[in-house]
């Protein structure tokens, strides 16, 4: 029942507090693209929409320009529908008639848009022919899917699986359902002890990819009664009930440092750090609520008593290393690509669920607060890059292997239960410096810390970071695990 609780709470205090919002500020009085419409389809789910509420939200919806080449068409689309269906509400038919789309080509608004014409009974044969084309060419063998060429986003990949496996029950063809059992698999072993899941690619951390992690493994529950699924679940929302606020709402992302609800964002500002550019808060709280709310749906009906727990196991394939040990869990991720997507400081959460080292990355397409010396990645100082500068990487064993037109470095990695030892060596005619970056709280993470020259701050999805260097050409560094 444990699991009941926890989304029963989640999706009514998250539909308590928008209502409670919208009502006392007559709307949300800030920027939104598809806030309306997935509060409008949460509440109703919830049977708590009045008329006040409708008629605020419609009205704020309304005004919202639809000529504008960013309105995000899919998104409401598919809110809409689902809005429509529950309340019976036919004002807003108006939207939907004819279907439109923004028709952005990454692989989460793809099959956004596929999932959204089936259940608009609207293209069928071009709905499926577009998701199994995107699916053929973005989902790797290990069950990843890609959200475009190189973008490896924890967060995306849940959002697509979720629309997959509605194509699939639109559909009931297997092919969708085979698709999304592996998407869910994949995403599985990287399921931390502390229920830590979306820390690679980006979107890191976020609320959106939360409400649909715990959706996709609610759908997965409901097609093989798996109850280690539900273990996953149940990790995965006592991670999230740390970070609920008491007046029922969640930040947009988990890091406990976010405090306020912003009118505008300012992405130099490290109140807000792991946002991007394109997040608005009152986008992704009632889109978490929404996801959650159809988990819950999936759950209550069925068999939720007796849960079981998987044994985190290690992983590995071309892009990712999941090491297990009894004191730590530690993660690899190939460089390249986003900035997010790499991980080449192992990212460690020990048995008392503690994380010790940083994610890294962050929007790096606005002016903002990261920069690229916030990877932890030999740099190089006269020529203003790193060594992941138009590199090919590769992951061998314990070996991370860059191949840059700077240079070469190979860094290697000795899994201990006790410590990590972390020797990285570079081969190139430019001078480089070995970057360390390391979370406020636990500057004693390194053992030979006094080794090392402090060299001011950087920042990640995480908050600040202290960085210090080391300039030799070999360095090694020993990263202590708490007992």
């Amino acid at each position: 029942m444990s699991i009941l609780i926890n989304l029963n709470s989640f999706k009514k205090n998250i539909s308590l507090f928008l209502k409670d919002y919208v009502l006392t500020n007559n709307g949300f009085n800030a920027r939104s693209f598809y806030g309306e419409t997935f509060s409008l389809a949460l509440l109703s789910r919830n049977n708590m929409l009045n008329m006040a509420i409708r008629l605020k939200l419609y009205d704020s919806f309304d005004r919202i320009d639809k000529d504008d080449s960013q309105f995000h068409w899919e998104f409401n689309n598919y809110a809409l529908l689902d809005y429509i269906e529950h309340s019976k509400d036919k004002s807003f038919n108006k939207f939907l008639k004819p279907l439109k789309f923004k028709h952005s080509t990454s692989t989460n608004w793809t099959l956004l848009r596929s999932n959204t014409r089936l259940k608009a009974n609207k293209d069928k044969v071009l709905a499926i022919k577009e998701a199994k084309d995107k699916i053929n060419t973005y989902q790797l063998e290990s069950g990843l899917i890609l959200d475009d060429v190189g973008v490896k986003s924890f967060q995306y990949h849940c959002f697509s699986m979720a629309m997959v496996a509605e194509i699939y029950e639109s559909t009931q063809d297997t092919y969708f359902k085979d698709s999304f059992l592996k998407g869910v698999e994949f995403i599985r072993y990287f399921i931390l002890s502390n229920g830590d899941s979306l820390y690679i690619g980006r979107g890191q951390n976020q609320s959106f990819g939360y409400g649909t992690l715990i959706y996709i493994l609610a759908m997965a529950y409901s097609f093989t009664k798996d109850k280690t699924l539900l273990g996953d679940i149940y990790k995965v929302s006592n991670f999230l009930k740390k970070y609920q606020r008491e007046n029922g709402s969640f930040p947009l992302v988990m890091n406990g440092i976010e405090k306020n609800i912003p009118k505008v964002v300012d992405m130099n500002s490290d109140e807000f750090v792991g946002w991007y550019a394109y997040n608005n808060y009152f986008d992704y709280l009632p889109f978490m609520g929404f996801f959650i709310a159809k988990a819950y749906k999936i759950l209550e009906t069925i068999d939720t008593s007796f849960i079981e727990y998987k044994d985190s196991i290690g992983y590995k394939d071309e892009n990712f290393r999941k090491i297990v040990k009894c004191n730590y869990e530690a993660i690899i991720s190939k460089t390249g690509g986003y900035w997010t997507n790499d991980i080449s400081i192992p990212y460690i959460v020990t048995k008392s669920g503690r994380n010790i080292t940083p994610i890294y990355g962050g929007e790096q397409f606005e002016d903002s607060l990261y920069t690229l010396e916030g990877i932890p990645l030999p740099y190089c100082n006269s020529l203003g890059k790193s060594i992941r500068w138009r590199s090919k990487s590769y992951l061998m064993d314990n070996i991370l292997l860059i191949i840059s037109p700077l240079g070469i470095m190979k860094r290697e990695y000795i899994f201990d239960e006790e410590y990590i030892d972390i020797k990285t060596s570079i081969i190139s005619p430019f001078n480089f410096k070995h970057i360390y970056l390391l979370l406020h709280k636990n500057q004693n993470v390194i053992d030979n810390i006094n080794d090392l020259e402090y060299e001011g701050y950087e920042y990640s999805t995480n908050g600040k970071l202290k960085k210090y260097i080391d300039r030799n050409r070999v360095s090694k560094i020993r990263i202590l695990i708490e007992s």
